[in-house]
């Protein structure tokens, strides 16, 4: 999977932004341990459009994660001339 990701210039978002951090999205209950098994894929060139987090969850043994999308682009005011 690395390699397809690497070639289509794909980037773990949350690891490219948080790669030190201990948070997780799954808890197994039978083996007591924590993992981040969900991932958001986006393309490197697009990064800096991104923002994420994730959710904790207490009815359920996965977290969410939340993803912003900055897409805005400055826009220019139109001056018409008669």
């Amino acid at each position: 999977m690395n390699d397809t990701t690497d070639q289509m210039y794909l980037s773990d978002i949350y690891k490219t932004f948080c790669p030190t951090a201990e948070e997780y999205t799954f808890f197994s209950n039978a083996h007591r341990t924590f993992s981040r098994i969900d991932h958001m894929l986006g393309h490197k060139t697009s990064l800096n459009k991104f923002k994420i987090k994730i959710i904790s969850s207490i009815f359920s043994d996965h977290n969410g994660m939340r993803l912003e999308i900055n897409n805005s682009k400055k826009t220019r005011k139109l001056i018409l001339k008669k």
